[in-house]
């Protein structure tokens, strides 16, 4: 069958790559480029998925359906049957359990390690440190402890990258997997190609005035937010390196230490210094809620989705971790019992937003809690010195973490 007519055989292909790539199957979208050698591009997007609801309703209107009233119906019963729910979960009586974690893995940077992040699929970890270097584990290499010595073919370290001039900050995987984000001290955003088989530099950098802190992609990766000692939120268009920033007139007050996308783009979060948490219209720009002293005027160190973009969570130097209802700015949890006292200090969802956990900053190990009850579960995960960072799988009951010992370790359950 031949593309309908002023659409290219190539078009088509292309927004077939980039939509499985914001569905999570980057795998599968680049061997299909592969094969059909149509170039996969950052500019990954949920394009086609766009035409074909734009191209139904059209029809429906010509028919006298109303495809548009049954699609958000089956968005809104999505909404009220996925993710975390406060309500419904209260009811149910289960409490979530922490499993019996153990060091799958553990590599080594040349200073403290600062900051990894996992790709959307769960199959590639990327780590960042002090020695200005990152490391890009694959995560199909690590092996469990409790089966054998790992094979010397099977180095999950495949490939180290420079081109930052002083401390990584930040580091966050495009949707399509292909590409690399980092964040440093050094001023520079940074952006690495995954695909090309050989190369350690990045292919294009945006530069601040401030340092960063934090960076994160939009779903679609047609855009990436970014934070850092300056007072406003930056996004950048992935595509041509230009900025804007969030919320003129309505900025913080001080630096940032997190940013944030929710799952479906239409809210961007930031912490600050200042002691607020910032929403922001992820179309417009325009703030939509500010949560002022959210941690009794202390400074708020990292910020968080729930994945189905409820609830926002929050780390503050008043060592209480923060559940916030999105919709009505309220205060659903205060989860207790860890000493966080670091700006780095971040708390984290489970993959299946069942826990919350947080690295304790006077016993270097990790803290979960029962995302609904609040209760304490367990402590787990210990380092020799400071954890300063937890980056949690999006797709199994592993984490990896990140530590001033400048090791980063990988853990996950015994028994998986």
């Amino acid at each position: 069958m031949e593309p309908a007519a002023g659409v290219t055989r190539e078009e088509i292909i292309r927004l077939m790559l980039c939509q499985l790539s914001a569905y999570g199957y980057s795998s599968l979208s680049q061997a299909i480029a592969t094969h059909t050698k149509v170039p996969m591009t950052t500019e990954s997007n949920s394009r086609l998925s766009e035409l074909v609801s734009a191209g139904l309703q059209s029809e429906s209107r010509r028919l006298g359906g109303d495809v548009e009233g049954d699609a958000e119906m089956g968005a809104e019963h999505h909404e009220e049957t996925g993710g975390l729910d406060l309500g419904r979960a209260a009811h149910s009586g289960a409490a979530a359990t922490m499993p019996r974690y153990s060091t799958w893995y553990m590599t080594r940077h040349k200073g403290a390690a600062t900051t990894a992040a996992f790709s959307r699929d769960g199959r590639y970890i990327a780590t960042g440190s002090v020695d200005t270097s990152l490391k890009l584990i694959e995560v199909d290499r690590v092996r469990c402890p409790l089966t054998g010595m790992a094979r010397p073919e099977d180095k999950p370290v495949i490939r180290t990258l420079y081109h930052h001039t002083a401390e990584i900050t930040g580091v966050a995987f495009h949707p399509n997997g292909l590409v690399l984000a980092s964040c440093s001290v050094d001023r520079t955003i940074k952006l690495f190609d995954l695909s090309a088989a050989y190369g350690k530099h990045s292919f294009q950098s945006m530069k601040d005035n401030h340092a960063y802190r934090s960076i994160a992609f939009h779903p679609s990766g047609e855009y990436l937010a970014a934070g850092g000692d300056g007072c406003e939120v930056r996004v950048y268009n992935v595509s041509t390196g230009k900025a804007y920033l969030l919320g003129s007139g309505a900025q913080h007050s001080a630096g940032i230490t997190g940013v944030g996308y929710a799952s479906s783009g239409a809210l961007v979060s930031s912490s600050s210094r200042d002691g607020s948490v910032k929403l922001w219209d992820g179309a417009t720009g325009k703030c939509v809620r500010t949560l002022d002293r959210a941690h009794g005027g202390q400074a708020v160190t990292a910020v968080a989705f729930s994945q189905n973009s409820k609830y926002v969570l929050t780390t503050g130097l008043d060592s209480r971790v923060c559940l916030w209802d999105v919709g009505s700015g309220r205060l659903m949890h205060a989860y207790e019992g860890a000493t966080l006292n670091s700006p780095s200090s971040g708390a984290v969802f489970s993959c299946d937003d069942s826990l919350v956990l947080v690295a304790d900053s006077r016993l270097n190990d990790i803290v979960s809690w029962d995302a609904v009850s609040g209760n304490l579960v367990a402590r787990s995960a210990q380092h020799k010195q400071l954890i300063t960072c937890i980056a949690p799988s999006p797709v199994a009951p592993a984490f990896m973490t990140c530590s001033a010992d400048e090791c980063v370790r990988f853990w996950s359950p015994d028994d998986v």
